[in-house]
């Protein structure tokens, strides 16, 4: 699922389909591409295509290779770091969105909750869990905590673990969301920082784990 972005005027088009591709895991980590071929396949010209690279290397979403461009492979140990900051970062957001939480914010979450519970399909589930973490860090209304995990998320993105969508996994997310939801509600800011941690961590622990499994 492509992770939200706001990006200057101009032609923005080439950008945003690539960076879809990439967070959507149409195109893996390791996966190699040339600005002739993408400008082939998205039928442009090549320039907006060298433009929208140049973008998302700064991103960290590519990287520069001697006859083209690749997604980032990282290591486990990056993975873990990078994992490790954005535990750190959402048990703060959700402290602060104990602290400052709104009725309309509580309304929204608890419907995301709802939502999430009644989707029929993997896709709608994935879509629905991360607008919960969006809207609990708005609720937080500190912008540069949301701001860094966003850029941390969309480092992980190509690394999503397979195990992300398997449904018993998809169960224990629902009921940590509605655990970290009752606390928030309740203005409990320790308690939501606790819950939080928790299912990151655990979040965090089955994505190493699946990597090492695969050689990843």
């Amino acid at each position: 699922m492509a992770n939200s972005v706001t990006v200057p005027a101009g032609d923005t088009t080439a950008y945003l389909q690539i960076r879809g591709r990439i967070l959507d895991g149409e195109l893996i980590a390791g996966s190699t591409v040339t600005a002739s071929g993408l400008a082939c396949e998205l039928q442009v010209s090549r320039s907006p295509v060298r433009e929208a690279l140049s973008r998302l290397e700064l991103e960290g979403l590519v990287e520069r290779t001697a006859t083209g461009y690749r997604v980032p492979l990282r290591s486990a140990e990056e993975i873990l770091e990078i994992c490790d900051a954005r535990i750190a970062l959402d048990a703060a957001s959700a402290q602060a969105a104990a602290q400052h939480v709104s009725e309309l914010d509580l309304a929204r979450l608890e419907h995301l909750l709802e939502q999430a519970a009644g989707a029929e399909d993997i896709p709608s589930r994935l879509r629905l869990d991360h607008e919960f973490h969006l809207a609990l860090r708005a609720a937080g209304r500190n912008k540069t905590i949301s701001r860094l995990l966003d850029g941390l998320e969309t480092r992980l993105a190509a690394h999503d673990s397979r195990s992300t969508s398997a449904p018993d996994n998809l169960e224990r997310i629902l009921d940590e969301h509605r655990e970290i939801f009752d606390a928030v509600r309740d203005r409990d800011a320790e308690k939501a920082r606790a819950a939080m941690t928790a299912h990151q961590r655990r979040a965090r622990d089955l994505r190493i784990a699946t990597l090492v499994r695969h050689g990843s």
